[in-house]
């Protein structure tokens, strides 16, 4: 059986200067539908208000 990966649980974890994360996160956009890199996809369009929120 195949185990899932929780995406949250993975970024939560990561390291900005570890070149593994960075080569596994290019690997991941290499291999991801193009549809899912468009700046008009769902999660693109929810990712992008945080920007929005309010700071405290």
């Amino acid at each position: 059986m195949k185990e899932i990966l929780n995406l949250i649980d993975f970024f939560e974890h990561f390291d900005h200067g570890d070149p593994y994360m960075r080569a596994a996160i290019s690997e991941l956009q290499d291999n991801m539908p193009k549809e899912l890199l468009d700046k008009r996809s769902d999660w693109f369009i929810t990712w992008s208000q945080a920007t929005k929120r309010v700071k405290t």
